[in-house]
């Protein structure tokens, strides 16, 4: 059995779809086709709600959709973040869909399913996944070392393995924060 495997370069946080597309414009040779949002709902008091998602147009594009969800949290966003599957250089949209389905089942079972916007894709694939997340700042010159303890650059793992055996039968493995070690 064959295994993806996906490098996801994550840039950001960035504070407004405006934002967003500036940064898409001025580095329109990173071809970014996964976002995740992180916010509160119009009357929430604490609780904290995140969402995946994916594109094959550029993010800014998707965000402006009428019905995303991100309406649902616009008026207390805490960040964007847009993600480029670096190691693919022209990324299949199935190859998107297997990223973006082991993101959102991850970040699932990390936070649980009410603090996640995402009506699908909240279960983990039927096939092998490993994955590296890198959390890059939006000038694309160095990664952060230290994010807020809800921002999604801190809620997932830098690295996860997924195997699975069969129907109900698999196992995650993941390492919190890579720690450099020169």
């Amino acid at each position: 059995m064959e295994s993806d495997v996906f490098l996801i370069k994550w840039y950001g946080p960035f504070g407004s779809q405006e934002m967003v597309k500036e940064w898409e414009d001025k580095h329109n040779s990173i071809r970014c086709s996964l976002y995740l949002l992180h916010g509160k709902l119009k009357y929430a008091k604490t609780k904290e709600k995140y969402y995946c998602g994916m594109s094959i147009r550029n993010i800014y594009k998707r965000l402006g959709d009428k019905g995303h969800h991100i309406e649902e949290i616009k008026d207390r966003l805490n960040s964007i973040y847009v993600g480029s599957l670096s190691n693919i250089k022209r990324p299949l949209r199935q190859q998107i869909l297997l990223a973006e389905k082991i993101i959102t089942a991850n970040l699932t079972d990390i936070v649980g399913k009410s603090s996640v916007l995402n009506a699908t894709n909240t279960y983990f694939p039927s096939e092998d996944v490993f994955v590296i997340n890198e959390w890059w700042k939006t000038t694309c010159e160095s990664v952060w070392e230290r994010q807020p303890k809800n921002a999604p650059s801190n809620i997932i793992p830098d690295v996860l393995a997924y195997h699975f055996k069969g129907k109900d039968d698999f196992e995650l493995f993941g390492c919190k924060k890579l720690k450099r070690l020169w």
